[in-house]
């Protein structure tokens, strides 16, 4: 097998900014599978609840949780904190000026503003304060979000508990 890109590892865990190597690694087939697990159950929450719209920033947080789990934008509490930060601006925004090209800017610059100046930046979460402003259903969109996070977050525990460490990942050799 020929060795990946430097700057794009073939899977999690490969690649120069992987020091260490998992004795019971992944491979890249298993790691992409670990991640349509993952984005299909996404997907299934999502067309449960009719907001099909808002897949696309979720789809890349599960792939930032599979494939580059050491990077800064991949971190839990990253995650966690930047999707809350969406969903109550997003909800506050909406009810004090409407679904107006207002609100949709002053939300994305204060996500922008807290993803940049505070060690908890996940850019999809810019992606999902857009498409907030695109469901147009408050409690859908809050419901079928916190859902999802609360998937992404366990999804990350077990892949945590199966490769314990952030510096090695699935997919080393």
């Amino acid at each position: 097998m020929p060795a990946p890109a430097p700057d794009r590892p073939a899977a999690l865990g490969t690649g120069p900014q992987r020091a260490g190597r998992d004795p019971v690694a992944l491979s890249t087939a298993a790691c992409y599978a670990l991640f349509l697990v993952l984005f299909l159950a996404i997907v299934a929450v999502i067309w449960g609840s009719g907001t099909l719209l808002i897949a696309p920033p979720y789809a890349v947080t599960a792939y930032l949780v599979v494939f580059d789990r050491k990077s800064r934008y991949a971190a839990p509490s990253s995650i966690l904190a930047s999707y809350l930060v969406v969903i109550g601006s997003s909800e506050l925004f909406e009810f004090f000026l409407g679904i107006s090209l207002l609100a949709l800017v002053l939300n994305v610059v204060l996500v922008s503003l807290f993803i940049a100046f505070t060690r908890f930046s996940h850019p999809p979460a810019l992606a999902l304060t857009i498409f907030s402003y695109i469901v147009h259903d408050s409690p859908v969109f809050v419901l079928s979000s916190l859902v999802v996070l609360a998937m992404v977050t366990v999804a990350d525990t077990l892949i945590e508990r199966t490769w314990p460490t952030r510096s090695t990942s699935p997919g080393s050799t």
